[in-house]
């Protein structure tokens, strides 16, 4: 039996990532086309940092440094930005922090022609830009709930990871080439051009201030109350804690070294595959997402793919080739890609808008946090034995440990289909919050 012309349509439609909230959305494509560029020319700053870094001091613990420095502030940026997304217009915090980092990139392109470039000030800029950057990106994530109907933020969570992995993969070797090319200087000027970009796009945002109300707490106890309602809503912190451990299982990254050329011994070439193999995974899954918004139970399946991408990386410790290897980490990229689109969505959808900016936050600083712990553990452990020894044991514990907590969060396993014709309705007490979505009971 052949398919009909209309309905393979509909199932190749039905295939390929959800562009609708772009077509739909003025706002929603504003803000991905101003999120596009700025991810691009960030990358490049992920270049040139640590190479102006080390060919002015010629130390990798100073290039080690300034990229905790930076990640240090761009966290405490995360807990700020959330309690500010709540106060204030999103707007207005999203056009400030893009302005203060756009004057860092243009002072780090001004310090870099110098005859002697400062090294501090490449840390002190640094670190401001991370501050402000993260408050940016939490306003960002606040609003775009707000802008797309329900059905659609799997598809708003989609484009966005679309964006990031493409990003990651490109504009590296974009600013390598600028370095190469012009010096890196150009870079950091290049970063500023596309920041001015994206700040003459998200002026035409309306204003978009959050629900506000209820009565205003002290920012410390506004923080806990955020905290306090990711641990009692069921849904959102079954969702923090698997994907604490997707990326946990990111730390893959600093074994790939060990991998490629003790245990495979294919080189640096070889090597490299590898680096690529998991953003390639990603991408390719992201753009045939458009039917993971329509799942009918999408804390089953959010779940499901976290675990089967732990399994990928247990089975990369019986590699003993490239090509398997190549194989398992693509898998794992898409696993872990289309996990994270259904972990977006349903943060977003189980958070009421005056919560949005701190839970956001939250959930960010965590996964900052999870893949640090989870480096440093697959470091540790890949000291103390072989390399695929230590991926095996990494991958088979998140496998036991993902299984537990599927098994564990009921009001996981019983969320409904992202519907838009089923509302949100939160209580006064955010323990009871709910999505009157399950066919069964109306309560997840």
């Amino acid at each position: 039996m052949t398919m009909t012309e209309p309905a393979k349509s509909r199932f190749f439609t039905g295939l390929v990532i959800d562009t609708s909230p772009l077509r739909t959305s003025a706002a929603f494509r504003r803000i991905f086309m101003a999120r596009t560029i700025s991810i691009f020319g960030l990358g490049m700053l992920a270049v040139a940092v640590p190479m102006q870094i080390f060919e002015l001091t010629g130390s990798t613990l100073q290039v080690g440094i300034a990229a905790t420095v930076e990640g240090l502030c761009a966290f405490a940026g995360l807990l700020v930005g959330g309690d500010l997304a709540d106060r204030f217009d999103r707007r207005k915090i999203i056009l400030y922090s893009r302005m203060i980092g756009g004057t860092g990139f243009a002072v780090l392109a001004v310090n870099a022609w110098l005859s002697e470039p400062s090294v501090a000030a490449i840390y002190v800029v640094g670190g401001v830009d991370g501050f402000f950057g993260a408050l940016s990106v939490t306003a960002l994530m606040a609003v775009t709930p707000t802008l797309v109907p329900r059905d659609k933020l799997a598809a708003a969570g989609a484009l966005n990871m679309l964006t990031v992995r493409l990003g990651t993969m490109a504009s590296p070797a974009l600013g390598g080439v600028i370095i190469a090319a012009a010096g890196v200087g150009w870079t950091y000027a290049g970063a500023a051009a596309a920041t001015l970009l994206t700040i003459t796009l998200l002026t035409g945002l309306p204003s978009l201030k959050p629900d506000m109300t209820g009565p205003r707490s002290h920012p410390l106890r506004a923080a806990a109350q955020g905290a306090a309602f990711v641990y009692r809503q069921p849904v959102v912190r079954a969702v923090v804690v698997l994907s604490t451990l997707e990326t946990m299982a990111s730390g893959i990254r600093i074994m790939l070294p060990a991998l490629g050329v003790v245990a495979l011994g294919v080189g640096a070439q070889g090597t490299g595959l590898l680096y690529a193999a998991v953003p390639c995974g990603a991408v390719v899954a992201t753009l045939f997402s458009g039917w993971i918004g329509q799942a009918r139970r999408p804390g089953w399946a959010m779940a499901l793919f976290s675990i089967a991408s732990f399994v990928s990386l247990a089975a990369l410790g019986f590699s003993r080739d490239l090509a398997s290897a190549l194989m398992l980490l693509t898998i794992f990229g898409a696993l872990s890609s289309l996990s994270g689109i259904l972990q977006y969505a349903l943060v977003q959808a189980h958070t009421p808008d005056h919560l949005l900016g701190r839970v956001n936050a939250l959930w960010m600083a965590q996964e900052v946090g999870g893949d640090s712990v989870g480096a440093l553990g697959l470091g540790g452990l890949g000291r103390a034995v072989p390399a695929t020894m230590a991926v095996l044991i990494f991958g088979t514990a998140a496998t036991v440990l993902g299984t537990a907590g599927l098994l564990g969060f009921g009001a996981l396993r019983r969320t409904g289909a992202l519907d838009a014709s089923s509302p949100q309705r939160f209580d006064a007490d955010p323990a009871q919050a709910v999505v009157s979505s399950s066919p069964a009971s109306a309560k997840p």
